[in-house]
């Protein structure tokens, strides 16, 4: 399998993800690996796993132990932004979105199951969702880009149909308003079945 972490945007998200291991560390000590998590999801995992399109903005679903504080760990994100050279050699800066939640995107609760390590044995660790579970929450939304983003994954042979047929539909048994979710999986499967 095929993933691009060495563009500058994958480079700028491990920098962010280094800087705020330093200063948990500054401020904690004898923390295990892992301590906190950090799953990619986005803009930026589709662009790790085709090296298209990238996002000025990292959507990460972030899990942290009990004794460091989330809300903490949130707010160094969101005021610590990357500046980066990009592949058109122009100066930009990677930003945190504050604003993604994993509990409003159509997401498989097993997609956990299959992340892919991207920064391992360290206390901030970085993993990115499956192609297949990427595809599967942007079936909420399911607006042009996200339609034309399933379909390179799945071109890109990240998931089979049945793959993500099962578990879009594991995605949508806990989603808030299923009658849509349903009504865009069937939609996006007939697409897909075109290929």
């Amino acid at each position: 399998m095929t993933i691009y972490s060495n563009s500058p945007i994958a480079l700028a998200i491990f920098e962010l993800f280094s800087e705020l291991e330093n200063w948990i560390l500054e401020n904690h000590s004898d923390l295990p690996n892992g301590a906190v998590k950090a799953f990619i999801f986005g803009g930026c995992a589709f662009h790790i796993h085709t090296n298209a399109r990238g996002s000025n903005d990292i959507d990460a679903e972030i899990q942290a132990i009990k004794q460091l504080r989330k809300e903490d760990i949130l707010l160094f994100l969101e005021n610590n932004d990357v500046e980066y050279i990009d592949n058109n050699n122009l100066e930009t800066s990677l930003e945190f979105d504050s604003g993604f939640n994993t509990s409003l995107a159509s997401i498989d609760p097993d997609y956990d199951e299959r992340i892919i390590p991207l920064v391992t044995q360290h206390v901030v660790e970085v993993y990115l969702v499956s192609g297949l579970d990427l595809a599967v929450s942007k079936l909420a939304r399911l607006s042009d880009r996200d339609i034309e983003d399933i379909k390179e994954l799945f071109v890109r042979n990240k998931f089979t149909l049945e793959e993500f047929e099962k578990s879009a539909n594991n995605a949508m048994d806990y989603y808030a308003t299923p009658q849509q979710l349903e009504s865009n999986i069937r939609h996006m499967i007939s697409i897909l079945s075109e290929f």
